[in-house]
This record gives structure tokens, C-alpha cells and sequence, in this order.
């Protein structure tokens, strides 16, 4: 193949890295607007983020289709199996502006994707806060507990779960 068409698909590659780079950065301003939406109990604006998800996520499927058109392109082009094409071993194949261009997606991808990790840590730790607080905030008004519904006291005198919390569930 003649360098030219290389040169395009890499270059359509860049655009596809781009548009990833452009999706790892919204979803981190999407994790950090969710713990801020969380925190506020902001019902209608967490159902607003959960929609412009959703729709980015469909917007998104082409791209990753894309992404996965020049990876068997590629691997055609150079003889590789599909699952052998990758960022690195494409830089090794390249050289000049290609290869720097190359190599700088994939940095600032790593970089994002590390952040990413954090984040969603952080996001994860707040939404298990949450349910936790949920869960005790349950057994404090409704007596709900594991333990089952009777204890003693230290009299001997039995008490039900349904006399120790906030609302008396019984009709």
C-alpha cells in the first residue's frame, strides 16, 4: 500500500483518539458534577446528567465503531493479527510528526484514564457513603435491622424492634 493511504488512516486514528480524549474528559466532568449533584440532593439535576449520558453514550457508539474499522484496517495493512494492533506498536512502524502525534494521544490518554481511575474511586467511596447513611438512617426510623426483631434488656425485659424505632410500624 502506498504510504498516503498509511498516512490517512493514521490520521483518521488521531481524529478517533481525539474524540476519545474529548469522551474522557466529559466523563470526568460528569463524575465530578455527579458527587456535586449528590451532595446538593439535586433530584432534577442528577435526571438531567443522566440523560445528556445517555445521549453522549449513543453519540459515542460511532466513534467506537470507527475505532474498531481502522484497527482491522491496520491490521490488514501491516499483517498483524486484529488484537496486535496497538498504539505503541503502530509508533514503531512510524516516524516524523505521525509518530510524535501518535505518542502524544497515547500519553494524554494514559494520563486521563489514570485520572479517570481516581475519580470514579472517589465516586464510588460517596455513593457507598450514601447508602450506608441510607441503610442506618432506615434502621434509626423503621427499626429495620438485621439482628432480628427482639432484644433484652438487662432486666431481662424483651424488647421488639418496633418499640425502639422512630415509627411504629404496627397497625
Amino acid at each position: 500500500m502506498t504510504p498516503s493511504v498509511t498516512e490517512t488512516r493514521i490520521q483518521a486514528l488521531l481524529d478517533v483518539l481525539d474524540e476519545d480524549i474529548r469522551h474522557v474528559e466529559t466523563v470526568l466532568t460528569r463524575l465530578e458534577a455527579l458527587r456535586s449533584l449528590l451532595i446538593q440532593r439535586d433530584d432534577a439535576g442528577l435526571e438531567r446528567l443522566l440523560e445528556e449520558s445517555r445521549r453522549q453514550a449513543e453519540t459515542y457508539a460511532a466513534n467506537e465503531q470507527k475505532r474498531l474499522e481502522l484497527r482491522r484496517d491496520l491490521a490488514v495493512q501491516f499483517g498483524w493479527r486484529e488484537c496486535a494492533v496497538t498504539l505503541s506498536r503502530l509508533q514503531e512502524r512510524l516516524s516524523g510528526p505521525s509518530r510524535a502525534a501518535l505518542a502524544g494521544r497515547q500519553a494524554r490518554l494514559k494520563a486521563l484514564v489514570e485520572q479517570l481511575k481516581r475519580e470514579h474511586t472517589l465516586t464510588t467511596a460517596l455513593l457507598t457513603d450514601c447508602a450506608r447513611f441510607n441503610r442506618l438512617l432506615m434502621q434509626a426510623l423503621f427499626g429495620v435491622s438485621r439482628k432480628g426483631s427482639t432484644t433484652y434488656s438487662a432486666t431481662g425485659t424483651a424488647q421488639h424492634a418496633a418499640d425502639l424505632s422512630l415509627m411504629n410500624l404496627r397497625f
